[in-house]
């Protein structure tokens, strides 16, 4: 089925449709003889939308739980909420429907030692997902940018080591939102 998901453009990273934020094309004018530029669509919409953010998400969080360079990183954590954040706050920082209700990326990843490694091997994951779905070049790195400008809030560890354990002072999120 996922080869049927052509999401035409995002991590989004995928990361992104997110609930209630699937929005159709507006219908446009009969008129072909029409000259006005169409307004530049959002990299959500771009990205597929809600439905096709979930997807990715989905995907892209078990490549990640199989991936040995990061999965420590993920032992304490609530997988369902980790996903139900991803989508959400892609859908948001794509220009969607969405609010981003969860903590800062400062206090989410604070005391987990992410080191800049490991940041760069969620990274690659991210990349492998949202080439698996077709997503357009322009738009990862679109999405890319986005969640990169994540990065000195994430990394507290100036390092490339990788599959670093979890530090025993991390404190995860419990529950939804």
């Amino acid at each position: 089925m996922r080869e049927n998901l052509r999401i035409p453009l995002l991590f989004a990273l995928g990361l992104g449709a997110l609930s209630a934020c699937g929005k159709g094309e507006e219908a446009g004018s009969a008129d072909t003889t029409q000259t006005a530029a169409a307004p530049a669509r959002s990299l959500y919409d771009r990205l597929g939308g809600r439905d096709a953010i979930v997807a990715v998400v989905d995907s892209f969080v078990a490549i990640a739980a199989a991936d040995g360079r990061i999965n420590q990183k993920f032992a304490r954590s609530d997988m369902a909420r980790v996903k139900s954040m991803l989508v959400e706050q892609i859908c948001a920082q794509t220009g969607g429907p969405c609010t981003y209700t969860g903590r800062s990326m400062k206090e989410a990843h604070l005391n987990m030692g992410v080191t800049e490694g490991e940041f760069n091997a969620i990274a690659e994951d991210l990349v492998t997902t949202l080439k698996a779905f077709n997503v357009p070049q322009a738009e990862q790195d679109e999405l890319l940018a986005a969640l990169g400008a994540m990065k000195g809030d994430i990394v507290e560890v100036q390092s490339p080591a990788t599959g670093t354990p979890l530090p025993g002072s991390f404190v995860p999120a419990k529950g939804t939102p």
